[in-house]
């Protein structure tokens, strides 16, 4: 479960660092370039924030949808 764990969590925090480093670069880039690259800039991250959200539920799902598939098939017992 761990492993899953690991393996779910890697791309939620790729993902959270290029939101963090899009939000950064909109607000460095806000007093010195055009409204159109700024406006860009912020879809871009608007757009990240969106694929983070699906990312981390679609995460939450495959964690709960594993944990009920061994609960109800009983699999854990062969482990042992």
């Amino acid at each position: 479960m761990l492993v899953l764990v690991s393996i779910c969590i890697m791309p939620i925090i790729k993902l959270s660092v290029l939101t963090i480093s899009y939000n950064l670069t909109t607000a460095i880039a806000e007093p010195i370039a055009d409204k159109r690259i700024v406006k860009l800039l912020e879809q871009i991250t608007g757009t990240f924030k969106l694929l983070l959200a699906v990312t981390f539920f679609v995460s939450i799902l495959l964690i709960i949808g594993l944990a009920l598939t061994l609960k109800i098939s009983n699999a854990g017992m062969m482990y042992r």
